[in-house]
């Protein structure tokens, strides 16, 4: 778990300096730089769903470590090559093998801890994730005004990732292979398509994380129509602030206490802090409430992800768990799309309809993560992943 902090600082201190890089070294315009990273995002993404079933195949300790080097060889390639086409594969080969090693910590976790320490675990990991959120940025803007370039340190702070070698040990196997030989992406694709678990699962997820997974991006756009720039960059400073203090100290206070047995009275609290947050937000007139508010909707965020976690390991067959795991990665999408429907409300209407917009996600989310996440859970039949019991 603190060996996954440096992946996470490396990409965290690359995204906040990217924006920079795009500008200087290629000159791009605003809106140039937005089609440049939300295509290498989202393609990424979906290309992890594809490659989510090689992982099932192959060996995790293996997997993290090559993970680990091509992380650390496509940012120093980063600094070196100067075409826009070849950074735009480096950049989505670099987001895909990210998102392949989350995968595979993911993997781990599921398939070395009994259900009951998975929420502990989780939360560990979600406290090195979010302090990596919130150093990362800091170190690499920094580092840029010292003259010095963020990509040097973010492929010296990927390769630490490697020392996980050091320590020999050995994982068990997810599951007997020997029925789905030979079925290759496409049939473990067709497999997932027809899980009707699984697609109720990806449409919750994408719509409550266009809720809150690109939130300070449509927070920051709301507040440029609604106050001075002054006042928008003081506001935005003090949420960006709370979000990551809030995450770092109650991560694992909050989320090892999330267990999957009362699954419908987690996700309606869960449900509630967003909804509170939302509306704070629409009416907050004072810093101390933006404070308050990010705070009460970060509380929203730190109960998703045990959450999400717990239904996808009920639902993911023991031989395809990494192809499960890997469809998260369409949250993306909902993240993806929030800043956009943003402009577009802000532009044209009242900036209440996007509240209504962000509130409907959230009701639609809620309800189906509420009424099937209730059916999955049922603790006398739960097993660890490792076992390979997989859920009804």
């Amino acid at each position: 778990m603190p060996l996954s902090f440096f992946p996470t600082l490396a990409r965290a201190a690359f995204l906040s300096y990217f924006l920079i890089f795009l500008k200087e070294r290629f000159d791009l315009s605003v809106d140039q730089i937005g089609l440049f990273v939300g295509g290498f995002i989202l393609l990424s993404s979906v290309s992890s769903l594809v490659f989510g079933s090689v992982l099932d195949g192959l060996s995790l300790k293996a997997l993290m470590l090559t993970s680990s080097v091509i992380q650390s060889t496509v940012y120093l390639s980063l600094f070196i090559f100067n075409s826009l086409a070849l950074v735009f594969i480096l950049c989505l080969l670099l987001n895909l093998t990210y998102l392949s090693l989350e995968t595979a910590v993911r993997m781990c976790i599921a398939r070395l801890f009994p259900p009951q320490e998975t929420a502990s675990v989780l939360s560990l990991k979600y406290t090195f994730t979010n302090t990596a959120y919130a150093l990362g940025p800091l170190i690499g803007l920094w580092l840029n005004r010292q003259g010095v370039s963020p990509l040097l340190f973010c492929s010296a702070s990927a390769l630490i990732f490697i020392l996980v070698a050091v320590n020999p040990f050995a994982l068990p196997r997810g599951g007997d292979r020997q029925n789905v030989e030979g079925e290759g992406w496409f049939g473990s694709l067709a497999i997932m398509a027809k899980d009707r678990n699984l697609l109720k699962f990806t449409v919750a997820s994408v719509l409550l994380a266009g809720v809150f997974g690109q939130f300070h991006m449509y927070v920051g756009q709301y507040l440029i129509t609604a106050h001075s720039t002054a006042q928008m960059y003081e506001i935005i400073n003090v949420v960006f602030v709370t979000n990551a203090l809030t995450s770092i100290l109650l991560q694992y206070q909050i989320g090892r206490r999330v267990a999957a047995e009362r699954f419908r009275y987690w996700i309606c609290g869960c449900i509630l802090a967003f909804v509170i947050g939302l509306m704070g937000f629409a009416f907050s007139s004072t810093l101390y409430l933006w404070g308050l508010f990010t705070a009460i909707f970060t509380v929203g965020e730190i109960i998703i992800q045990p959450l999400e976690f717990f239904y996808i390991t009920r639902i993911a067959p023991a031989h395809m768990a990494g192809a499960y795991y890997s469809s998260q990665n369409l949250t993306y999408l909902g993240a993806a799309s929030t800043p956009v429907v943003c402009g577009f409300i802000l532009a044209d209407f009242n900036p209440l309809y996007f509240l209504l917009y962000l509130l409907g996600l959230l009701m639609v989310g809620g309800v189906i993560f509420y009424v099937e996440g209730g059916k999955l859970i049922r603790p006398e039949t739960k097993q660890p992943l490792a076992s390979g019991a997989v859920g009804d």
